[in-house]
């Protein structure tokens, strides 16, 4: 089972967490646990495929967050979503642990909120033997830092980032073996008067769906 998750959240004051139906259109609720009184698990099907979802009220941030696991139905499941409040799925995590008081000391330990002094630029090589350049404020590359670790740990992370003009990207990371073949990937270099415009390394990737 796929422990990535792309998760949202909703303020508490709006809703009651234990009056939320969480339901999609197409998809049939299999099984529905409530671990803790604030913490419920469930599992859909479609046709012969599941996917599990989690629902979480945290007293920390005063939010209830909506977690949705990384497979083949996320994206179904996600576009169908019916419950209301939860929407803008951008963020994910890994959720590893299976008892529920660990799983939810994994996700506060998880949760990031964007700062808005988290500036982080990155300039790839034109061509061979150019330099390349991180240039971040130290709030960004601790961030940096930390997405690293969790490639390190789970094989891929994803993360958002901001340039100064403020306009968001997502990076990539993936920690592969040493038996890649790295001819699967083509070479990272981007001026367009040199070489075709290159292909995303789709391949380095398995957890995320990346677009060709």
């Amino acid at each position: 089972m796929n422990n990535l998750y792309w998760y949202t959240s909703s303020y508490k004051q709006h809703f009651h967490f234990s009056r939320i139906v969480i339901s999609s259109k197409g998809f049939f609720l299999a099984e529905e646990k409530v671990l803790l009184p604030n913490f419920k698990q469930f599992i859909f099907k479609r046709n012969s495929e599941f996917i599990q979802v989690i629902l979480y009220e945290s007293e920390i941030h005063q939010e209830i967050y909506l977690f949705v696991q990384e497979c083949s139905l996320k994206n179904r499941f996600i576009d169908k979503l019916q419950s209301k409040g939860f929407s803008s799925f951008h963020q994910d995590m890994f959720i590893t642990d299976d008892e529920p008081i660990k799983m939810i000391a994994q996700i506060e330990a998880s949760i990031k909120y964007f700062e808005e002094e988290e500036t982080l630029h990155i300039y790839g090589q034109q061509m061979w033997h150019d330099n390349a350049y991180i240039v971040g404020n130290r709030a960004a590359l601790q961030r940096l830092q930390d997405q690293i670790t969790q490639a390190l740990q789970y094989g891929e992370k994803k993360d958002v980032f901001f340039p100064n003009d403020g306009e968001g990207y997502d990076l990539y990371v993936a920690c592969v073996d040493d038996q890649f073949n790295w001819e699967n990937l083509e070479a990272p270099y981007h001026d367009t008067e040199i070489f075709e415009k290159r292909k995303q390394p789709t391949k380095a990737f398995n957890k995320y769906k990346i677009d060709g």
